[in-house]
């Protein structure tokens, strides 16, 4: 059983994993870091290895406090892959790493896959039955869509995504959920549509902090899998320990 942790850009995660099961969760903040995971360390007593990947903004303070507590794997770009990495950029986000090491422990390898994390970006992550990772495409979530509204027009609300039962609006707050949660939902439609153009067999994740609220929405058949990223983190950490 290890410690995994998943810093991104609006929330931190921290959860015990074992055999690429989810023992226990939690959401937690930078003010609350070192309690929580002492919590669960005091928890889980034989937890002496921790799985670490950021994108967020962190506290360098915290990181070596962990330290203290545990013995960091932490991903990045200098860590071997369970994939061929095609991007042409060294500035791929160690949370599209850590989704498409996901997919790959839980996708049949003649399949390939297409990762969608809904989440303060829409990241849209592909790889072949060969285990290429090519890439994929990246787009403004909910939340940016909303704000954009707001904060770019004089007169336009603020509000907060839910799920919608008309793609009509009557009312301003009604079009503008129907503008954003549909704008967003068929953006996903068509980017399955096109990747399974590419690939037919094609197996499609959905992940994310708005993926639940997504899901209602969307038509096409795909899996839904909250905690892709914590286990694609441990993926990551048991394939490095394994070589």
């Amino acid at each position: 059983m290890i410690l995994v942790i998943d810093i991104g850009n609006t929330s931190i995660k921290l959860a015990a994993v074992e055999d690429y099961k989810i023992i226990s969760h939690h959401r937690t903040t930078q003010q609350n870091f070192i309690k929580d995971c002492t919590s669960l360390l005091n928890q889980f007593k034989q937890i002496k290895n921790a799985a670490f990947c950021q994108v967020g903004k962190f506290d360098q303070r915290l990181y070596n406090q962990l330290q203290n507590l545990v013995t960091i794997f932490k991903i990045g770009n200098t860590i071997k892959l369970p994939f061929k990495n095609l991007y042409q950029s060294t500035t791929l986000g160690n949370d599209r790493l850590a989704l498409v090491a996901g997919a790959i422990s839980k996708t049949k390898y003649d399949k390939g896959a297409l990762i969608i994390d809904a989440g303060t970006c829409v990241t849209y992550d592909y790889i072949d039955p060969s285990l290429n990772y090519h890439g994929g495409a990246i787009s403004p979530g909910l939340r940016l869509r909303y704000e954009s509204l707001h904060n770019f027009t004089a007169n336009l609300p603020l509000l907060t995504a839910q799920t919608i039962e008309s793609f009509i609006g009557d009312s301003t707050q009604s079009s503008i959920h129907s503008g954003v949660i549909n704008g967003l939902t068929q953006e996903i439609e068509g980017c399955i549509r096109q990747y399974r153009k590419k690939n037919k067999g094609i197996q499609i994740f959905i992940t994310g902090g708005d993926a639940q609220l997504l899901s209602t929405q969307l038509k096409s058949r795909f899996f839904a899998t909250p905690f892709l990223m914590l286990i694609g983190i441990y993926h990551l950490y048991q394939f490095n320990k394994n070589l």
